[in-house]
Protein backbone atom coordinates (compact mmCIF):
# COMPACT_ATOMS: atom_id res chain seq x y z
CA UNK A 1 0.00 0.00 0.00
CA UNK A 2 1.51 3.33 -0.96
CA UNK A 3 0.87 6.52 1.24
CA UNK A 4 0.43 9.96 0.22
CA UNK A 5 2.11 12.19 2.32
CA UNK A 6 1.11 15.89 1.29
CA UNK A 7 4.71 17.11 1.93
CA UNK A 8 7.02 14.98 0.50
CA UNK A 9 9.66 15.35 2.90
CA UNK A 10 7.43 15.88 5.39
CA UNK A 11 5.89 18.69 7.65
CA UNK A 12 8.11 21.24 8.82
CA UNK A 13 7.94 24.48 10.24
CA UNK A 14 8.53 26.43 6.51
CA UNK A 15 5.36 24.47 5.60
CA UNK A 16 3.74 27.48 7.81
CA UNK A 17 3.11 30.71 5.87
CA UNK A 18 2.58 34.65 7.74
CA UNK A 19 0.05 34.01 10.68
CA UNK A 20 -0.01 37.75 11.53
CA UNK A 21 -3.25 39.04 12.89
CA UNK A 22 -4.06 35.53 14.16
CA UNK A 23 -3.79 34.67 18.23
CA UNK A 24 -3.21 31.35 19.88
CA UNK A 25 -3.74 30.09 23.36
CA UNK A 26 -1.16 28.29 24.53
CA UNK A 27 -1.04 26.55 27.93
CA UNK A 28 2.06 24.84 29.66
CA UNK A 29 3.58 27.39 26.97
CA UNK A 30 6.67 27.83 29.58
CA UNK A 31 8.66 24.73 28.44
CA UNK A 32 8.54 21.78 26.11
CA UNK A 33 6.21 21.29 23.17
CA UNK A 34 4.02 24.41 24.58
CA UNK A 35 7.44 26.12 24.20
CA UNK A 36 8.67 25.47 21.31
CA UNK A 37 4.97 25.61 19.32
CA UNK A 38 5.02 29.12 21.02
CA UNK A 39 8.38 29.90 19.43
CA UNK A 40 7.09 28.59 15.65
CA UNK A 41 3.98 30.63 15.92
CA UNK A 42 5.57 33.49 17.34
CA UNK A 43 8.30 33.40 14.26
CA UNK A 44 5.60 33.58 11.87
CA UNK A 45 4.23 37.03 13.68
CA UNK A 46 1.46 35.14 15.41
CA UNK A 47 0.23 36.93 19.30
CA UNK A 48 0.61 34.38 21.33
CA UNK A 49 -0.96 34.13 24.99
CA UNK A 50 0.91 31.91 27.35
CA UNK A 51 -1.53 30.49 30.00
CA UNK A 52 0.87 28.91 32.63
CA UNK A 53 0.57 28.81 36.47
CA UNK A 54 3.98 29.70 37.54
CA UNK A 55 4.53 33.43 36.31
CA UNK A 56 8.42 33.28 37.32
CA UNK A 57 9.06 30.70 34.94
CA UNK A 58 6.02 32.57 32.29
CA UNK A 59 8.85 35.45 32.76
CA UNK A 60 11.95 33.84 31.81
CA UNK A 61 9.93 31.77 28.90
CA UNK A 62 9.50 35.30 27.88
CA UNK A 63 12.26 36.95 28.01
CA UNK A 64 14.38 33.67 25.66
CA UNK A 65 12.23 34.01 23.70
CA UNK A 66 12.88 37.90 22.99
CA UNK A 67 16.14 37.02 22.75
CA UNK A 68 15.95 34.15 20.06
CA UNK A 69 13.29 36.18 18.30
CA UNK A 70 13.44 39.67 18.91
CA UNK A 71 12.01 42.38 21.40
CA UNK A 72 8.99 43.07 18.99
CA UNK A 73 7.34 39.69 19.24
CA UNK A 74 3.40 40.03 20.19
CA UNK A 75 3.57 37.42 23.65
CA UNK A 76 1.54 37.93 26.37
CA UNK A 77 0.95 35.76 29.71
CA UNK A 78 -2.07 34.90 31.65
CA UNK A 79 -1.66 33.01 35.07
CA UNK A 80 -4.33 30.07 34.91
CA UNK A 81 -4.63 26.76 37.21
CA UNK A 82 -6.10 24.02 35.16
CA UNK A 83 -6.82 22.44 38.70
CA UNK A 84 -9.55 25.12 40.00
CA UNK A 85 -12.25 26.28 38.48
CA UNK A 86 -11.68 29.96 39.82
CA UNK A 87 -8.24 30.25 38.52
CA UNK A 88 -9.96 29.12 34.82
CA UNK A 89 -12.86 31.98 35.04
CA UNK A 90 -10.53 34.20 35.97
CA UNK A 91 -8.25 33.48 33.07
CA UNK A 92 -11.34 33.66 31.06
CA UNK A 93 -11.81 36.87 31.97
CA UNK A 94 -8.51 38.39 31.30
CA UNK A 95 -7.98 36.79 27.86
Amino acid sequence: MTQNNFWEDGWTPGAISSLVWKTYLITGANSGTGYEASKILLSKGARVVMLNRNPEKSEAAIDNLKEELGENIDLHFVKIDLGSLESMRNAVEEV
